[in-house]
């Protein structure tokens, strides 16, 4: 995947209870986001495939996750019923693939799909990492089941979540949901607030009219193990702060990446 400017990602996981209570805040950013600006769901791959029963100290944390959502968002209610009636795993992968395989057969059913797993775990205390209750979801939105099925078990559906998680990396994130604003060909970490969209909205805009030193980018993107960009040779969090930097402080950064590339090309020889 390559970074698309002026476009806001959203990166999330459906079984990510964060991502959950921040779905009315997303509608109403996507409704009130500028109209020179695309937006883009992207999944993140909160935990990957596992039978395995989750241990007793994670459900633990992920049910004192939900009560402090529900005093942080008290329009946020979750079922703890599905702590007595299933057996929990640390999965999500299938559930991503499962929105992938939706909107395989169209855009417009990334949301619903998105929505109907949500319900399913948290209202209705089912468990969205088995494949059976995410065909059910499927079919509770009128999807081709056969397509569905036929795209959720296919290899390309899983390469394009590992794409698309490989891309939430070069975004710099690292917990969801987040948002990414691509700027002058720039990824910009955005703050979440998940009671009001102003504090986000706000941002947007000043990125947008920020007018400063141009970006060393040369399109180049690919991190090394100290997440270095070999494009730029600036760091990755020197990448993402970029725009909140004022212009003395680009330069410094400029004469760093400049002293980082001389180093990288020694090695070379």
């Amino acid at each position: 995947m390559q970074l698309e400017n002026k476009t806001l990602y959203y990166i999330y996981d459906p079984m990510c209870s964060w991502c959950y209570a921040y779905e009315e805040s997303i509608t109403q950013l996507q409704e009130q986001l500028p109209s020179e600006l695309k937006f883009k769901a992207i999944l993140g791959g909160l935990a990957e495939d596992c039978t395995t029963p989750m241990p007793a100290d994670t459900q633990a944390m992920i049910q004192q996750a939900w009560r402090q959502i529900q005093t942080t968002v008290p329009s946020i209610q979750f079922n703890f019923d599905f702590w007595t009636k299933n057996t929990p795993y640390r999965s999500t992968y299938p559930a991503c693939r499962a929105i992938l395989a939706a909107k395989n057969q169209s855009s417009d059913f990334s949301v619903p799909m998105r929505k109907a797993i949500q319900e399913t775990y948290y209202q209705q205390a089912k468990n969205p990492s088995l494949d059976s209750i995410l065909i059910e979801c499927a079919a509770q939105i009128d999807l081709d089941m056969t397509q569905f099925k036929q795209d959720f078990f296919s290899p390309e559906t899983n390469e394009k979540l590992t794409e698309q998680r490989h891309f939430a990396r070069r975004l710099g994130v690292r917990s969801y949901p987040s948002l990414s604003l691509a700027v002058n060909h720039e990824p910009y970490a955005l703050p979440i607030d998940y009671n009001t969209i102003d504090i986000t909205l706000e941002q947007i805009h000043t990125l947008l009219a920020t007018q400063s030193i141009d970006s060393p980018c040369v399109r180049n993107c690919c991190l090394n193990t100290d997440d270095m960009c070999l494009g730029c040779f600036r760091s990755l969090d020197e990448i993402t702060h970029w725009a909140f930097t004022n212009n003395t402080e680009k330069q410094s950064i400029l004469e760093h990446a400049k002293q980082r590339k001389i180093e990288h090309n020694k090695t070379l020889i």
